[in-house]
């Protein structure tokens, strides 16, 4: 039988992604498999990340935080301390710790006027997510993030990584998290908290992000989303 990730090079990557979500936890026969494959989409995942960051100074894009740059690329302390966490947790989803591994931090919330985005600008939202008022700039949790939360967990027998904040809070309006329960060792996990997306996966709520040039929110108001972000917007090739 052909490998899962030779496969996903020859193009099945919807069809390889869907049958991998089917296996649930993954055996160990075909770990080696789905690692390759999510290693692989992660690594592509992370050049749409780095394209887009690129381009959002030129924008006049500035980050709600103005300590956090829009990507930060993981380190090798970042590997070092992924394989404890790894250990610590008792294994984290496939998708997820190749996203650890080879995206690292992203931080596209902030304020531009050419992406009609707000955090620290008026106007405020006046309606409810999903909506053009929500555009949900992609952001992810690193190693570092997992690794603090972990340490302060409450409790010792649940765990759910908040790997984003919710489109409310990334408009600086009181909200929640996008988070993944952990332990797990399925392929790839669904993300739980995004507005109109319920049990939408890690892998798809990214491609979800790329599609839409990282502001997937504007998926659900098309008309309303900005001319510019034409120049964002691609196809996802993982």
């Amino acid at each position: 039988m052909t490998s899962y990730f030779l496969r996903y090079l020859h193009g099945e990557r919807e069809a390889v992604w869907t049958e991998l979500r089917a296996l649930g936890p993954v055996p160990d026969a075909l770990a080696e498999d789905v690692a390759a494959v999510a290693d692989e989409t992660m690594v592509r995942v992370s050049q749409h990340v780095a394209r887009i960051a690129a381009a959002l100074p030129e924008l006049d894009w500035v980050s709600s935080d103005r300590l956090v740059s829009p990507h930060q690329p993981p380190t090798e302390g970042d590997h070092a301390l992924i394989d404890e966490l790894v250990d610590k947790i008792g294994g984290l989803p496939y998708a997820l710790e190749a996203c650890l591994r080879r995206v690292g931090e992203v931080w596209f919330a902030g304020d531009c006027d050419a992406l009609y985005l707000t955090y620290h600008q008026e106007p405020a939202p006046t309606t409810t997510a999903p909506g053009a008022e929500y555009p949900d700039p992609l952001c992810l949790g690193n190693a570092y993030s997992l690794h603090l939360e972990w340490e302060e967990r409450d409790d010792p027998t649940e765990f759910a990584f908040a790997l984003a904040p919710d489109e409310y809070v990334k408009t600086n309006v009181e909200g929640g998290t996008h988070d993944i329960d952990l332990p797990a060792q399925v392929a790839d996990p669904v993300l739980r908290g995004v507005a109109g997306r319920p049990g939408i996966t890690l892998v798809d709520y990214l491609r979800e992000s790329v599609r839409w040039g990282g502001f997937p929110g504007y998926s659900f108001a098309p008309d309303l989303a900005p001319e510019v972000l034409i120049t964002l917007r691609t196809d996802p090739d993982f």
